[in-house]
């Protein structure tokens, strides 16, 4: 597994991506993934819940490792950007 990359301002941040075929939940700083889904749509809703939880942001990762969206919860209003 290629090392992941977290960007600045992302401490403690949720990071939801694929990994031999299954979609996991890792929080920064964490060696190992916290979650596992066969489905991406509900890692990243339980991504989204941890990041919501923790207040912190919530990246997603495609399958290719691109960023597909990324939402911040440091805030009371998320902040949004274009998920693919």
């Amino acid at each position: 597994m290629r090392e992941m990359r977290y960007p600045a301002g992302m401490d403690g941040g949720i990071l939801t991506y694929c990994e031999n075929g299954l979609w996991k939940n890792k929080v920064r700083g964490h060696v190992r993934a916290s979650s596992t889904s066969r489905r991406r749509e509900e890692a990243i809703r339980t991504g989204r819940h941890m990041a919501k939880a923790r207040r912190v942001a919530h990246r997603v990762l495609d399958e290719q490792g691109e960023v597909a969206g990324e939402e911040d919860y440091r805030t009371s209003v998320p902040r949004k950007s274009a998920q693919k």
